[in-house]
């Protein structure tokens, strides 16, 4: 049989050791989904903007830039760039993180970089 004298308290050591790897694991992997959520949130609204402009290029192309904006806009993302090519539209979208990641960033004292994303839309056939 065992004596139960030297194994008193070892729980606790290996809980006391374990708890914090834990801890910074989970607050890792938190902010890694964190800055995934925001590049897919960038790669949207990209997307929808540009597909939003693509029916204007033609006829009004300063209308196309103004759609591919406000529909930016209403995906929490700024247009940097907004070009038009013969019949495609070309926007480039900027977010910010606004999640557990920049808090977490800015607790330590560092700026995360927004997230950019470019899409292109316009007339599969062309004319």
């Amino acid at each position: 049989m065992t004596d139960d004298r030297y194994d008193r308290g070892a729980g606790t050591v290996l809980t006391l050791v374990l708890m914090p790897i834990a801890l910074i694991g989970i607050a890792m992997l938190w902010v890694f989904v964190d800055l995934a959520m925001v590049r897919t949130k960038a790669a949207g609204a990209a997307d929808l903007a540009a597909l939003a402009g693509a029916p204007f290029v033609l006829e009004f192309p300063a209308r196309a830039c103004e759609m591919a904006s406000h529909v930016a806009e209403r995906n929490d993302a700024t247009i940097v760039l907004c070009e038009i090519e013969g019949l495609d539209i070309t926007v480039e979208t900027l977010v910010h993180s606004q999640g557990i990641a920049s808090r977490f960033a800015a607790w330590i004292g560092v700026e995360l970089p927004a997230v950019r994303h470019r899409a292109r839309a316009g007339f599969a056939g062309g004319l």
